[in-house]
C-alpha cells in the first residue's frame, strides 16, 4: 500500500489540473513540485556528466548530507529512502526505468 501522503498527493495533483485550487500551493502540491524540479536537475546533471561516477549516487550522497546538516536524523533520512522505494514498485507498475516496456 502507497503511503498515505503520496496517495494525497495524487488528489492534489488531479484537483489542480482541474483548476480546483485558488490561492497559494497546498503543502503537498509544493513538495511534489520540489521533488519534480529536483528530478529534473538530476536528469540533466546524469546527460552532463564528464566522468564515469554514476551522478545518482553523488546527488544522493550530497543530498543526505545536506539533509542532515539542515536537521534532519540520519534515521529520518534512511526511514525516508527505505519508504520511497518499498513504494516504488507499485507505482512504475513493472518497469525499472519509465518507458521499458514499449
Amino acid at each position: 500500500m502507497p503511503h498515505p501522503l503520496l496517495a494525497g498527493m495524487a488528489t492534489v495533483r488531479r484537483n489542480a489540473v482541474k483548476g480546483k485550487d485558488k490561492g497559494e500551493a497546498p503543502w503537498e502540491t509544493r513538495c511534489l513540485d520540489e521533488a519534480h524540479k529536483f528530478a529534473l536537475s538530476c536528469a540533466e546533471l546524469r546527460q552532463s556528466n564528464p566522468y564515469g561516477r554514476p551522478t545518482l549516487e553523488v546527488v544522493i550522497a550530497d543530498l543526505t548530507t545536506e539533509l542532515w546538516d539542515r536537521g534532519f536524523s540520519q534515521s529520518e533520512i534512511k526511514s525516508a529512502f527505505e519508504r520511497a522505494l518499498h513504494d516504488l514498485p507499485q507505482y512504475a507498475a513493472g518497469e525499472d526505468r519509465r518507458g521499458d516496456r514499449r
